[in-house]
């Protein structure tokens, strides 16, 4: 195509424009139209790098789905799949890095949203945390007796979940036996019996426990037990952030639990520590914590089938409580990009994907966590009833990593 200079008094209908080696616009002269002889418009650098990014965001699109299969527009949430090795290899592809560069010309920021637990690692963290604490001695008097209160109150309102030997016992145990006994009731919910819940688990035992830690003593027992966590991390999932964020992309954990414990483990995981939000503990002028700040999460076995506002909320508190490291004075959505979220819980994560006040440019990726196909069922389940572009939920596959996922 042969280009030509047009002087500024001629005003031709539609957009042409020159464009250099990288992809972004140039101008030939401050003064002048470019374009081909037959069509030309003026464009500034920002109106051609936006025409540019919208280009590059197709070719990234079309790239995604000559790898996973199905289609932006296939209206099915089972259509596209990807290996974590593919999705690797997609992050590092010309198109990808591309778009997002095209994006940081406009002046807006790329972030992927992540869970943690069965998205980037197995089993429940927070469990692991919990079990170590008591393999560890970690837990107070004050904190056994937070214990007992649970207990005492599940038998009463789940009198099959505890055996009467258990229960004659729970008054004179130490916390290290009460805080096992704890675990061993959820191990035997989730494995399909009488037990606790992961939400009873959380609002009875998980949070209460940690009344009277000083900030010092919580720190530095989520700093001990970081290192134990590797062997449960997903294979490639470390290399999976780092290839985003070298791409320029914000990679952000998004999580309804310990946002202290997740920031622990973010060096094992390739993620800033920075960019971990979930609920944390509120501490005295003394330095003791008091409660949790909050729990945005619903606990309300009906909101298991239903997505929930949580993790939208908290990554507005999170973007807000940080935008002042890109020198935004507010939340302006233009300069904001959601790439891509990933999760495996239909209802918080499925909240995450589906009710953001901004569609994913690249996809929302479900996770297929290894062992448990039912959580992938119910997350598609939703995501037909649900989602908004059904062709932009994709399957995502991780290999196993060599550790189980429930606490020894």
């Amino acid at each position: 195509m042969r280009l030509a200079l047009i002087r500024p008094t001629d005003r031709p209908a539609e957009a042409s424009t020159v464009t250099h080696e990288t992809g972004f616009a140039k101008r030939a002269r401050p003064d002048t139209y470019v374009g081909t002889g037959r069509v030309t418009v003026r464009l500034s650098r920002a109106e051609a790098n936006e025409l540019t990014a919208r280009r590059c965001l197709s070719r990234a699109r079309a790239e995604l789905y000559r790898v996973a299969g199905g289609s932006y527009a296939s209206d099915r949430v089972d259509a596209s799949s990807l290996t974590m090795e593919q999705r690797l290899a997609y992050f590092g592809s010309r198109p990808f890095k591309q778009w997002v560069a095209a994006e940081r010309a406009c002046g807006r920021q790329v972030f992927w949203l992540k869970d943690l637990d069965k998205t980037q690692a197995a089993g429940d963290i927070f469990t692991f945390f919990f079990k170590w604490r008591a393999d560890n001695g970690m837990f107070s008097e004050r904190q056994n007796d937070a214990l007992k209160k649970f207990l005492f109150e599940t038998k009463a309102k789940h009198p099959s979940a505890i055996t009467e030997a258990e229960m004659a016992r729970v008054a004179g145990n130490s916390a290290t036996d009460n805080a096992r006994l704890v675990v061993e009731l959820w191990k035997r919910k989730e494995a399909g019996g009488e037990g606790i819940s992961l939400l009873d688990f959380w609002a009875g035992a998980y949070w209460p426990s940690q009344i009277g830690l000083t900030r010092a003593e919580k720190l530095e027992q989520v700093r001990q037990f970081a290192p134990t966590y590797a062997a449960k991390i997903f294979p490639g999932v470390r290399e999976d952030n780092l290839a985003l964020t070298r791409a320029g992309v914000n990679v952000v954990i998004v999580s309804n639990g310990d946002q202290e414990l997740a920031q622990s483990v973010t060096p094992l995981l390739g993620i800033e520590e920075r960019n971990a939000v979930g609920s944390h503990l509120i501490y005295d002028e003394h330095g003791v914590s008091t409660g949790v700040n909050h729990a945005y999460e619903i606990f309300d076995k009906d909101w298991g089938a239903r997505p929930q506002a949580g993790k939208p909320l908290s990554f507005h508190y999170w973007l807000n409580a940080n935008k002042e490291r890109w020198d935004w004075r507010g939340l302006e959505e233009d300069r904001i990009v959601l790439a891509g979220r990933d999760g495996d819980s239909a209802s918080s994560d499925g909240g995450m994907m589906i009710l953001m006040n901004k569609p994913a440019a690249i996809g929302n990726f479900m996770i297929d966590t290894p062992g448990e196909p039912q959580r992938l069922e119910r997350f598609e389940a939703l995501a037909r009833k649900y989602g908004w572009t059904k062709g932009q939920f994709v399957r995502l596959v991780p290999r196993a990593p060599a550790s189980g996922a429930m606490p020894d």
